[in-house]
């Protein structure tokens, strides 16, 4: 017995639906961790908690937020629901009001979408002076919601691949 293509076709879009479920479910949990290791960095070092990209900015955090603001929170278009918010481009930088070795960043999904990669990661080594005030997660590359976000992965291949339990580890594909 073989299967129809119609069959197939349910099969293999049930099998991507569940793959793209459990890629959001990991990394909604991903930011959880880094955000709440964010935090306690924060304390531990007596440093504020900057965040970088809006809370509420994507589908999925919309519906069910995965971290909060910190203490300032930075986009280029605002984060509406953060009570301390700097409105910059983090490639633009240096942001007015955040000095040098001053703060532990936490950063969600924002590296796929900026023009300039190099000088955001500068950016963000400025602000936190060194990597383990650094917390950083990004979309997976190979998920459909990366795909389709429009301006993510912009620029093949120089995606960094950061994971949230070893938040200032970088690898390149």
């Amino acid at each position: 017995m073989s299967l129809s293509p119609k069959l197939f076709a349910r099969f293999a879009l049930g099998a991507a639906t569940i793959v793209e479920g459990i890629a959001a479910l990991t990394r909604h949990r991903e930011r959880e961790l880094a955000f709440d290791a964010a935090i306690e960095r924060a304390k531990a070092t007596g440093r504020r908690l900057v965040v970088i990209g809006d809370p509420d900015a994507g589908a999925h955090t919309r519906i069910h937020r995965a971290y909060g603001c910190g203490d300032v929170c930075i986009d280029k278009n605002g984060c509406p629901a953060c009570p301390v918010t700097i409105v910059a481009d983090i490639t633009h930088g240096p942001i007015h009001g955040v000095d040098d070795d001053s703060a532990v960043v936490f950063v969600s999904c924002v590296l796929e979408y900026v023009d300039d990669l190099h000088a955001a990661l500068g950016e963000i080594s400025r602000i936190a002076g060194v990597a383990e005030n650094v917390f950083i997660v990004s979309v997976q590359p190979w998920t459909l919601t990366a795909r389709l976000y429009p301006g993510a992965l912009a620029g093949p291949g120089r995606q960094p691949r950061l994971r949230a339990n070893r938040p200032h580890e970088v690898r390149r594909p």
